[in-house]
């Protein structure tokens, strides 16, 4: 058995015990065998013979995804995902060696927060996005809906009273149902429509308050969403391109997946991992990431805890613009 594939089938099983031995595994073994990123590690002096902690692991800059093909080994990609970027800016770009893996940590970390999502009913509310053949977030949800074909599962491209009128028909059976759109969007629907909420409907924002003419928190978002319904259920995802895995809000706090883990850099030293409950920028390593690269060092700005969760603050100076709210006019 190659090296990568006994990685694989740790990783696909992956569990909270196993999860720094194995980082350390695929650190050596992406140091090894990703030309960009063992350039970026010799580069800054770093080597697997003075790696014995999972927090002194170096964090790929997130803007090569954006120079580079990230690729660990030499493989055929299946596709390439790109992110939403500007008309101004250079779109981030993920090869994916293989849709079935990809999809395995989107409903494996989807499954340890919520049922099944072969149990809901899907509704897409991304403008724009169906425009597009490259999109991660567009695919994870194509794939949700395709695990329990519903007549009701649809992307929605604008709003439109239709629906409206699906959303009244999963009430009238009070169907797990699944509304999940760009923020933005979402104020528009709650705010222009008499929007039905039941017990089973459970809102998802994706982000994509960046790049508009007023701004806001997440938590006025949330408020302005349970206006006329305070009892609306609203959670939040975080993902992005360059990463297999997803976390989901728990309450307040975004939580990880098997597969994934957060830290915090300092802003002013990005190789200096910093404590909880510190603001710094947002390193991610993603298991799921192993013929990539697993290790990335984002551009959020937030703060990790103890248990594992984290928050999202913003974005670092002069970091491009980014997020599904750009392809919503």
């Amino acid at each position: 058995m190659s090296e990568r594939q006994l990685l694989s089938e740790q990783i696909y099983g992956i569990n909270g015990k196993d999860f720094v031995t194995v980082a350390i595994d695929v650190w050596k073994f992406q140091y090894y065998n990703n030309k960009i990123y063992n350039e970026y590690c010799d580069l800054i002096g770093i080597n697997p013979s003075i790696i014995t902690e999972v927090h002194q692991i170096p964090f790929l800059p997130i803007e090569m995804f954006r120079k580079h093909a990230v690729k660990t080994g030499d493989w055929k990609e299946e596709v390439v995902f790109r992110s939403s970027g500007t008309t101004r800016s250079i779109q981030s770009h993920h090869h994916i060696r293989s849709l079935d893996w990809h999809h395995h940590f989107a409903e494996l970390t989807f499954s340890s927060f919520f049922e099944n999502p072969g149990e809901y009913t899907w509704l897409g509310l991304l403008p724009s996005y169906l425009e597009r053949s490259d999109s991660s977030l567009v695919d994870m949800v194509h794939y949700f809906m395709q695990i329990k074909k519903r007549e009701e599962n649809k992307f929605y491209p604008a709003l439109n009273d239709e629906l409206i009128e699906n959303l009244n028909k999963l009430k009238s059976k009070n169907q797990l149902t699944i509304l999940l759109g760009v923020s933005f969007a979402l104020l528009d629907l709650f705010e222009k429509y008499r929007v039905p909420v039941w017990e089973n409907l459970l809102v998802i924002e994706t982000g994509g308050m960046k790049g508009r003419d007023m701004e806001i928190t997440r938590g006025e978002l949330y408020a302005r969403l349970k206006q006329d319904h305070p009892d609306i259920k609203i959670g939040s995802e975080y993902g992005m391109t360059e990463l297999t895995s997803q976390a989901y809000m728990n309450e307040s706090l975004f939580k990880t997946g098997p597969a994934m883990r957060v830290y915090t850099r300092d802003i002013s030293d990005p190789l200096t991992i910093i404590g909880y409950k510190q603001r710094g920028a947002l390193n991610i390593i993603d298991l799921g990431n192993l013929d990539t690269c697993a290790f990335i060092a984002t551009d959020d700005v937030g703060m990790t805890y103890e248990n594992g969760t984290f928050d999202v603050i913003g974005r670092l100076d002069q970091s491009e613009i980014r997020g599904c709210n750009l392809l919503y006019n």
